[in-house]
């Protein structure tokens, strides 16, 4: 049974150990999408980091990592992101964590095709997830090809837009993709301070990210009680129709830390005991956390 759990109160954690090093590579994923004058060949900028103790002989479970949309233009054009916190939390559990820049976005190659839902008056949100989602289907398909990947072990994990293309994703029920966190996922918010908690057209959202019930793995949706793009009610009536579609899952409702949930490292103590308990079901009691 579907459980929406609300959290009225920070929850209090143990002081974690020492955060591991790692290893990072800086490589180009390479993916198929539309440009101006019909589809062509791109480059993602991706890193790709490792624990320090990094083993290639061994098998190790994946998880991809999706940005959000930065309201500034240039900050979206030039800023890549790597979100070392978060990355650390992973590979403690065991993970190599991957981190690509979709199209557009600081580092890749073209123009943000993947992000343009057109009008705010008529937004097409399908478009949008339609070219984000070849993005992270050309990074699943070259995670496979690691032989040091387990190609039955990928988790989807994304906040705010990265969100909303991790769930779109796992909608095309990719084998090897376990399951999905969905860190304050949407599209379309709007960052102008004249329309606060604003979002085009939220019943088309709705719809949208209700569609993504088709997915038939389990998922994790995190949202904060003073989100400034997606507010509590809202992430409550996209995972309903979420639900409604098909789709398994638990959204938590976490006390006031704002929109940037996954990477802020006082943001980590309130989401890690609820990600430990999601890793933990995913794989079968089997979990290092």
């Amino acid at each position: 049974m579907v459980k929406i759990l609300l959290l009225s109160m920070v929850i209090l954690v143990a002081a974690s150990m020492p955060a591991p090093a790692m290893q990072t590579e800086d490589i180009m994923v390479h993916t198929e999408g539309k440009g101006f004058f019909g589809f062509k060949t791109y480059r993602l900028a991706t890193y790709i980091h490792k624990p320090d103790d990094f083993d290639p002989e061994r098998k190790y479970p994946v998880v991809i990592i999706n940005h959000g949309t930065p309201a500034n233009l240039y900050t979206r054009r030039h800023t890549r992101f790597d979100y070392r916190n978060a990355s650390e939390y992973f590979l403690e559990r065991g993970f190599v964590v991957v981190v690509p820049m979709r199209r557009g976005y600081g580092g890749s190659d073209g123009v943000s095709i993947p992000e343009s839902i057109d009008s705010c008056r008529d937004p097409d949100y399908s478009l949008s997830a339609r070219e984000a989602t070849k993005d992270i289907t050309a990074v699943i398909n070259f995670v496979k090809s690691l032989a040091y990947a387990d190609k039955q072990n990928i988790l989807l994990v994304g906040i705010s837009s990265g969100g909303f293309t991790s769930l779109a994703t796992a909608s095309l029920n990719i084998e090897g993709v376990i399951g999905v966190i969905n860190f304050a996922g949407g599209q379309g918010g709007s960052p102008r301070r004249e329309y606060p908690r604003h979002v085009c057209n939220e019943q088309r959202l709705i719809e949208v990210m209700g569609s993504y019930g088709k997915a038939k793995v389990p998922t994790l949706w995190i949202y904060s009680e003073n989100d400034s793009f997606f507010r509590p009610a809202l992430a409550h009536a996209m995972f309903e129709d979420f639900s409604r579609n098909g789709g398994t899952g638990k959204l938590v409702i976490a006390p006031p830390l704002g929109h940037a949930l996954l990477n802020r490292a006082e943001a980590i103590k309130i989401w890690s005991p609820l990600s430990d308990e999601f890793l933990y079901q995913l794989r079968g009691g089997d979990c290092c956390c």
